[in-house]
């Protein structure tokens, strides 16, 4: 079978559910054992993991099955690649640092979106003695999570039945109804945030009762999408409201040797390296993320439909996010100076945050837009409970038909 010309085509081999679940994992399975065998030549184990990340990368250009397979399958893959790409080569060539890891490194790096996992204390507090690792109290049970999972699933269900009612070209000629298309904004970022809520509750549901026996800490767990809306900056929204899936992965590569490389280069140049280098080290997070999503969306339209329709748009969506979080923090290092404090800590300022914020993202919207309405990407998740009763409701009702797309 000529794969390469099934990709030229756009054409993808279509596996059952359970074939697809049971084989994507299979590179991503063997970097992981690969990577923690001991006392194995490290140039054998980097020559052993060019197939694997190939074939890693290659399998969801190649393989599909249901969407919401094929929804996870991309930027697992493309993440996996990019920590083992750091743990194989990159870390050892920057850090001379053996070509190895732990299983337990790798556990921590996968679940630490939702959980933090404490180390060895430093120095004696009053909670813990230097050396010692905090254990935290158990204050909840799984059954809280549970129904924090199915308020999401509701809103899900909800927001998902009339966002499917949105074409690319609904969305597209809403641009010019302005307003409606700022509510349109505000409800993909509400949609996105109970859509990643239920992967996160739901993996946290996972943890507490298969590892944890079915009671957590409260204080170890951290909500995976934490309302990105009400943010005040740029920065907050992608440093501490957006999701952590990807978090650990991207903070080892590319931003920390980003950062290191940054700094080698700079350090006998400029006073100014360690600002410098962290702001590359930022930006190359921004045109990761865009590059992770451009891969999605040529995964799941094809080459042909990407290369004509969609190439480049989400890089150039997370990079435009990329220089709005730079030029906001020049304009917060110059305020700060310029203004006195109470003008600068005024509620005014504070709304004109809020404002900007918002107004930075509805102005991007459409490029991130385009390429996931084309693929339909909130078409298919499971739960569509609600979808039915809400189609033939806008069919019976003409007056409401306005306030929905075109696909109902």
């Amino acid at each position: 079978m000529d794969f390469l010309e099934l990709i030229k085509n756009g054409d993808r081999i279509t596996l059952d559910i359970f074939t697809y679940a049971a084989t994507f994992s299979i590179p991503a399975s063997a970097l992981s054992l690969l990577i923690a065998i001991p006392n194995f030549p490290d140039v054998l184990k980097q020559i052993l993991a060019i197939p694997l990340l190939i074939a890693n990368l290659l399998y969801p250009m190649l393989f599909t099955s249901h969407p919401v397979l094929d929804l996870i399958g991309s930027p697992f893959t493309f993440t996996v690649n990019l920590r083992f790409i750091e743990l194989y080569y990159v870390g050892p060539f920057l850090q001379d640092r053996p070509v190895h890891t732990t299983f337990y490194n790798l556990w921590v790096d996968f679940w630490s979106c939702i959980r933090t996992f404490p180390k060895p204390a430093k120095e004696t507090t009053k909670d813990v003695k230097k050396g010692e690792v905090k254990v935290y109290e158990k204050d909840m049970k799984f059954y809280h999570v549970l129904a924090r999972c199915l308020f999401c699933i509701a809103c899900v269900d909800v927001l998902g039945a009339w966002f499917s009612t949105f074409t690319m070209y609904d969305i597209i000629a809403l641009q010019e109804r302005p307003v409606f298309y700022f509510i349109l904004f505000l409800m993909a970022g509400l949609f996105m945030t109970v859509g990643f809520n239920v992967a996160g509750y739901a993996l946290h549901l996972f943890y507490c009762i298969f590892v944890e026996g079915g009671s957590y800490s409260s204080e170890q767990y951290r909500i995976l999408m934490d309302h990105p809306l009400i943010s005040s900056s740029l920065s907050e929204v992608w440093s501490h409201r957006w999701h952590h899936l990807f978090k650990s992965s991207w903070l080892a590569f590319p931003f920390r040797p980003t950062r290191l490389v940054t700094q080698r280069l700079l350090a006998k140049r400029t006073k100014y390296y360690v600002g410098i280098s962290i702001l590359m080290a930022s930006i190359s997070v921004f045109v990761t993320s865009g590059l992770m999503h451009e891969y999605m969306i040529l995964c799941n339209v094809g080459w042909p439909v990407y290369r004509q329709s969609f190439i480049g748009q989400q890089a150039l969506f997370f990079t435009l996010h990329g220089i709005g979080v730079i030029f906001e923090g020049i304009v917060k290092m110059i305020a700060k100076r310029v203004l006195p404090p109470s003008i600068y800590n005024s509620s005014a300022v504070r709304v004109l945050q809020h404002i900007w914020v918002l107004a930075f993202g509805v102005a991007f919207f459409i490029h991130f837009m385009k390429g996931f309405s084309y693929w339909g990407v909130y078409n298919d998740h499971p739960f569509q409970f609600s979808r039915p009763f809400i189609y033939d409701f806008v069919r019976a009702h003409p007056a409401v038909q306005p306030y929905f797309g075109s696909a109902y």
